[in-house]
């Protein structure tokens, strides 16, 4: 089992992400979809954060409003039980 890391997350966010590069910092509430997200990095993004961090999001939480920010993202995956 892997433990969720702040700094793991941001990593697998700019790995998805192609308008964040490494030098522009994370902010908490920026749009992901202003960042890139897109229905094509979103799965992307779900299958890196499900296996990197040995969890499984609920079909309930792949909603935009999940991903509307690295913020309510953050929140959603802290609260998921880790396999």
């Amino acid at each position: 089992m892997n433990d969720l890391s702040y700094s793991d997350f941001e990593s697998a966010l700019r790995r998805a992400l192609p308008f964040l590069d490494d030098e522009t910092p994370v902010d908490a509430h920026a749009s992901l979809a202003e960042l890139g997200l897109d229905s094509l990095t979103l799965l992307g993004l779900v299958a890196e954060l499900e296996d990197g961090f040995s969890l499984e999001l609920p079909d309930e939480m792949l909603v935009m409003e999940t991903f509307a920010t690295p913020s309510t993202l953050w929140s959603a995956l802290a609260e998921l039980p880790r396999s």
